[in-house]
């Protein structure tokens, strides 16, 4: 009989309440998990939108627009028609992303607002408050790319932009 063997039942007993009264079976920050430090508000490039990035229930990756500098901005170019009526605040433009490993997300697509297609995408962290993000039809080569910057401001209304 092994010397701590009297241990592993009370170990076990312990993993078992803590797992009943919901609490976590081991101790895990969101900033330790790279797939997860991407969560959070990111201010678009040319600094008009406040995109949420989020878990999604399948566990993929998603972004929803946040905030902005035309909260009451329609989706004016959405190729569905019924749609084009509806504010593009809380819509989600930014879907299934998967972290590949190495500060690197793909397999999602992203919604450009601006033109109403849809693209593949590809996110890459440069630093904990850059990302890049890159649209782009069949090769990445074929697409464009913005740096989005770490938004920590409470106010979810930015100043108007150049008309």
């Amino acid at each position: 009989m092994h010397a701590n063997s009297g241990c592993r039942p009370m170990l076990l007993a312990t993993l078992g309440l803590l797992a009943a009264l919901g609490l976590p079976l081991a101790p895990a920050a969101a900033g330790d998990d790279p797939a997860s430090q991407i969560l959070g508000n990111w201010l678009t490039e040319p600094r008009d939108g406040i995109i949420q990035i989020s878990l999604a229930a399948d566990g993929s990756y998603q972004g929803r627009i946040v905030g902005g500098n035309d909260p009451q901005r329609l989706d004016q170019h959405n190729p569905d028609q019924a749609r084009r009526a509806q504010t593009l605040l809380g819509q989600t433009i930014l879907q299934a992303m998967k972290y590949d490993g190495g500060g690197k997300w793909s397999g999602g697509t992203i919604y450009d607002p601006d033109s109403g297609r849809t693209y593949k995408c590809h996110l890459e962290r440069l630093d904990q408050d850059r990302l890049q993000v890159r649209g782009f039809i069949g090769f990445a080569l074929l697409g464009r790319s913005q740096v989005w910057t770490r938004y920590l401001g409470s106010s979810m209304t930015l100043p108007p932009g150049p008309r």
